[in-house]
């Protein structure tokens, strides 16, 4: 009878989850799938899978790769309190992890829940997510990272507007504005140098309206970004960006068209149509993101499925549909902390995100 209650008590005291089995990355390119037993320190202690079997090893953690390194912590850590994951969420942004830094931010709110200074806590958060989102700008500009920026820009200015000035955003602005011309500019000599001075000068003269025309879009978009505080002037210049960049589309598709046969007009016409089909794509999504957070779902779907018809497999545009739907659903304000993007999310090259 004795034994019975002993096995009875057994089974019904709670147990301990299993850790969860994560797939790592290294920083030679190897994928394991392993356990975390222990992370003290630099070190991590894993139970790792190999073979249909299982053993014990130790790794540094700086020999994985940057989100790998994040999610051993992490799950080392467990953290629960606000301050836990706000103190994650640093964490994150250190490593250059944008979506986990934005996923533990929205986890600190969601913990601070029913305080009584949840207000305080949720005004700290985002003015350090502003500053934090406008670091990773200054880190990714210096890095020549135009991606990263443009990225970090897209989250500062559509989520966090409302934590700066817009002589701030426009000063931001202007260094990822500098960065993409000074990278464009790189890829003119490097065009133009293919070309003989008779042939650069025609396509120059021919080219002249048509950028002029881009430019303008560029002008357009970058005043939206300034403008992001104020969203229906923000909308309005996406919009005016689209169209200047349609008009120079369709009048470089007739250039083009006109000399079929002209090789070099045709190599110069295929950088400034990256640069057009680009832009546009950007301005359709800083109105949808920016029309998300201010919960005009109708307005926003539109304009991402304005990119859809343009570009029916843009993956930042399905995306976009998918984050819309969820923000609709939701209606929580948790969106602001989903800090998702696309084929943006990667190491500064010059810089060693794992330092610690």
């Amino acid at each position: 009878m004795a034994t019975l209650a002993l096995l009875l008590a057994c089974v019904l005291l709670p147990q301990n989850p299993a850790p969860a089995t994560l797939a790592l990355r290294t920083t030679s390119g190897e994928t394991i799938n392993a356990q975390v037993l222990d992370c003290s320190g630099e070190k991590v202690k894993l139970k790792v899978f190999v073979m249909g079997g299982s053993m014990t090893v130790t790794n540094d953690l700086d020999d994985f790769e940057p989100a790998s390194m994040f999610a051993l912590e992490l799950q080392a850590r467990k953290p629960v309190s606000y301050e836990d994951h706000f103190a994650m969420a640093k964490r994150a942004a250190h490593l250059h992890l944008l979506p986990q830094a934005g996923a533990q931010c929205r986890a600190a709110i969601k913990a601070a829940e029913g305080a009584a200074d949840l207000q305080q806590k949720r005004a700290a958060l985002r003015a350090w997510a502003a500053d934090a989102l406008e670091q990773a700008i200054k880190e990714a500009v210096s890095a020549n990272n135009l991606v990263m920026a443009k990225n970090a820009l897209k989250l500062l200015t559509t989520r966090l507007a409302d934590q700066r000035s817009e002589e701030q955003i426009d000063a931001v602005t202007k260094t990822v504005e500098e960065l993409g011309e000074k990278q464009d500019a790189i890829k003119a000599q490097k065009q133009q140098a293919r070309l003989d001075q008779k042939a650069r000068e025609s396509i120059d003269q021919r080219m002249k309206p048509i950028q002029k025309d881009m430019q303008q879009g560029d002008k357009y978009l970058g005043d939206a970004i300034r403008k992001s505080r104020s969203t229906a002037a923000s909308a309005k210049l996406c919009d005016q960006a689209v169209d200047s960049y349609k008009r120079s589309y369709k009048a470089l598709q007739d250039l083009v068209a006109k000399f079929p046969d002209d090789g070099d007009l045709s190599t110069s016409a295929s950088s400034l149509v990256a640069h057009m089909h680009d832009q546009a794509i950007r301005a359709g999504l800083h109105a949808a993101n920016m029309l998300t957070v201010q919960s005009d779902f109708k307005g926003a779907m539109e304009w991402a499925q304005r990119i859809l018809a343009f570009e029916p497999e843009n993956a930042e545009a399905k995306e976009m549909v998918k984050t819309i739907q969820m923000a609709s659903a939701e209606a929580s304000g948790d969106w602001d902390w989903r800090w998702m993007t696309v084929g943006g999310d990667r190491p500064m090259p010059q810089d060693d995100p794992r330092s610690r």
